[in-house]
């Protein structure tokens, strides 16, 4: 059982509207701890615009007006902090999600990899609902090339979406025909990725903000899109240095549309084409590699 917090509270009055502003600023702060004490997970490292705006879209969603009503009604309810983690992850994802990055990875970069050991160890990090993470799978299937792909995600219910490997109809608009051919129907509207594919997957929990690499590295291919950029500077740098300390010397990472290699990692990576953030690692092999 949480124990009972004092209200958060505006100290400093120098003028109505600077109250106000600071009081909410108390407020958003206080709603992400008692989201982290009843869930686990810390937001500490996120950009608060983001944050700020997600949490104003779960109060529009359940009629609640003010921030300060919103904390009292997490301290009431502590059910509710599970549904408010589900807003801030909000996952925006889809099958082959912008195809010439996976037309990429399955034309140039596994063929590649492939060429040079086997099986295959790729991460998904951030994989939210699992839409990429079976993506790879069903590429590595179709190639018949041997691997797996650990998907990571610091959402719980995200991860129990993944794991059932069950979506609607659009999530697979954007799948090549010959691959959506292969789905297994699981109700009205409803698909199943199939079974070859989901047992080359496995999902776990992560926190790539602040938590160490996975145990099982290094990978040959690690796909991190529109994660990145949620984080505040200094959480950026930590969470890059993950990827980079995870990733083979010569392997691949695939970023989000909008990211980049940070300044002082961008002369080890080489971008493969214009059109898709996939990027070759320049730096050779490291001592402890398998």
């Amino acid at each position: 059982m949480l124990v009972s917090q004092d209200e958060p509270r505006c100290t400093a009055t120098p003028s109505r509207s600077e109250c106000s502003s600071q009081n909410d600023h108390t407020l958003i702060e206080g709603i992400l701890r008692l989201v982290r004490q009843q869930t686990g997970v810390d937001f500490a490292q996120y950009r608060r615009p983001t944050i700020s705006r997600r949490i104003h879209n779960r109060m529009l969603s359940i009629g609640v007006r003010s921030l300060q009503d919103y904390w009292a009604r997490l301290q009431a309810d502590e059910a509710e902090s599970m549904r408010l983690l589900e807003r801030l992850t909000i996952k925006v994802s889809r099958f082959y999600r912008n195809a010439c990055t996976f037309d990429v990875l399955a034309e140039e970069v596994l063929p590649w990899l492939a060429c040079r050991r086997q099986p295959l160890r790729i991460w998904s990090a951030g994989c939210g609902c699992g839409e990429e993470a079976y993506t790879l799978a069903m590429l590595l299937e179709a190639a018949r090339l041997p691997g797996k792909v650990e998907a990571s995600d610091i959402d719980p219910a995200a991860l129990a979406v993944a794991r059932e490997g069950v979506y609607r109809r659009e999530a697979f608009d954007e799948l090549p025909a010959g691959l959506a051919a292969q789905l297994e129907a699981a109700g009205a509207q409803r698909y199943r990725v199939p079974a070859a594919a989901r047992e080359r997957v496995r999902f776990f929990r992560h926190d790539l903000g602040d938590a160490p690499p996975p145990a099982a590295r290094f990978y040959d291919l690690i796909c991190c899109r529109n994660v990145l950029i949620y984080f505040e500077r200094e959480a950026q740098r930590r969470a890059f240095a993950t990827l980079d300390e995870a990733l083979r010397g010569d392997g691949y990472l695939c970023l989000g549309e909008a990211e980049w290699p940070l300044p002082e990692y961008v002369e080890r990576y080489a971008p493969c084409g214009a059109k898709t953030q996939v990027f070759r690692r320049l730096q050779g092999g490291r001592e402890g590699e398998r």
